[in-house]
């Protein structure tokens, strides 16, 4: 060790450490910029781009919201006019009114008939298929079927002039024969029903082959 170092009261190599650190140490040249001055000159940079885009939205015009005159109109289906009816036709009523007579004479005769055939029907309830009791009833039933012919076809002529007469494109002149023929058809159709319901209940009653 050398004496003036001793005088000194430095440590053998450190001066020479430190000069080699400060030589080996980049020289910073400039201010530092830290994260929170970058993030604060971001936000400051910001407002400027946002600045002219407020502009524009305030500027701008907006549609209104009041109604619109298509809007407003009113949009309500108008009711149909009124059909006016056609005057009744003299021909097809006088056809109605022939159907209809023919329907109750058949009734008549069914009902004369039904009496009888109740009565037989009843005596062969208990009785064999094929035994003379059983074919007397089956008879019966025969004769208040036939007897009934008349109300049938009267329905089925009521029928052919009721579909026939809405063909057409004079929706008064359909108005007014519906009008003469419907109800006629629907008592004639009530007739011809019970009668069914009363051949049917006869035909239970029997026992089957």
């Amino acid at each position: 060790m050398r004496v003036s170092d001793s005088v000194n009261g430095a440590k053998p190599g450190k001066s020479q450490g430190q000069a080699q650190r400060k030589a080996v140490e980049p020289r910073r040249e400039g201010p530092y910029i830290g994260p929170i001055m970058l993030r604060r000159l971001a936000a400051f940079l910001a407002l400027f781009a946002i600045a002219p885009v407020h502009a524009e939205v305030q500027l701008r015009a907006y549609p209104s919201l009041a109604k619109r005159p298509a809007e407003s109109r009113d949009r309500s289906v108008p009711a149909p006019a009124p059909i006016q009816p056609a005057a009744p036709d003299a021909s097809l009523a006088t056809q109605v009114e022939t159907l209809a007579k023919q329907a109750a004479n058949g009734d008549t005769a069914f009902q004369q008939q039904l009496g009888q055939g109740r009565k037989t029907a009843s005596d062969a309830r208990s009785a064999a298929p094929s035994s003379e009791p059983w074919v007397a009833a089956q008879m019966a039933i025969s004769v208040l079927d036939s007897a009934r012919y008349e109300s049938v076809a009267a329905l089925a002529g009521l029928d052919t002039l009721y579909i026939g007469k809405q063909d057409g494109n004079d929706s008064a002149r359909i108005g007014a024969d519906i009008a003469t023929i419907d109800p006629v058809r629907t008592h004639v159709l009530a007739l011809v029903d019970a009668q069914n319901d009363a051949l049917d209940s006869l035909r239970k009653s029997l026992r089957q082959p």
